[in-house]
């Protein structure tokens, strides 16, 4: 039986939209999703409040309409449900928040449209990565920034259907060492799109993630990092229209 795939020939593809808080991964990431035909929108160092008036500019876009995907790149200092921009961590932007501005009831044109989220915490709190449980992609929506009411979807794909949620932790303290260097899951993830293109994104994750776990067996427990994926993808991802 064939293998149904997400259509991605659209000229863009989609909007890809790059918040860095700490300022040291966006030029590498506005580099890899531009060569795979993003139009990249990128944004450095803003606290919550501007966090989310860019999150809800982007996700009423009318763009959307057009395109057949959607990336957003979040790199901030936060905790695992919440991430603090450059502001105090009691003024947080919980992450549920952000992923429910773009379900299908929240914005339509990107109903059925693959909808990724890769997502970088530097943890400033005692929690330590990989001991708290992630957000699950097909739970329970909370409060949209939106003020308006979200509409019932006029069919019956479900309002939280083909979202990939990739979120990495890691201790804080990386970004204090002498020539700290950019994420390793971020520098994996720019790496493994550029050369593997061709192949299934999820295939990729893969390989992300043995980059991740041997580098973790090597290094002291404060230098590792905690990945995981959620997602709810239908059918086969490629970022590729070729």
């Amino acid at each position: 039986m064939p293998v149904e795939r997400y259509r991605m020939q659209s000229r863009p593809l989609g909007i890809c939209l790059i918040i860095d808080c700490i300022g040291n991964v966006a030029d590498g990431l506005r580099d890899t999703f531009s060569s795979l035909g993003f139009e990249v929108q990128c944004f450095l160092c803003l606290p919550v409040k501007d966090m989310i008036q860019v999150l809800h500019q982007v996700a009423s876009s009318p763009r959307h309409q057009g395109r057949d995907s959607f990336v957003c790149v979040l790199v901030s200092r936060g905790d695992p449900h919440r991430v603090f921009g450059v502001g105090p961590a009691h003024l947080g932007l919980p992450l549920e928040q952000v992923r429910t501005m773009f379900t299908g009831d929240a914005c339509p044109s990107l109903i059925g449209k693959p909808k990724l989220f890769f997502i970088q915490s530097y943890m400033v709190s005692e929690t330590e990565p990989g001991t708290s449980s992630f957000l699950e992609v097909d739970g329970p929506a909370s409060t949209s920034v939106a003020s308006v009411e979200p509409q019932p979807l006029p069919h019956t794909l479900h309002r939280e259907a083909d979202v990939l949620w990739s979120q990495c932790m890691a201790h804080a303290c990386l970004l204090e060492q002498p020539g700290a260097s950019p994420s390793l899951y971020l520098q994996g993830l720019s790496q493994q799109l550029l050369q593997d293109r061709k192949h299934p994104l999820l295939d990729l994750h893969v390989e992300l993630n043995r980059r991740v776990y041997d580098w973790n067996s090597m290094v002291p427990a404060q230098q590792r990092y905690s990945l995981s994926l959620q997602h709810t993808l239908r059918k086969v991802l490629i970022l590729s229209s070729t």
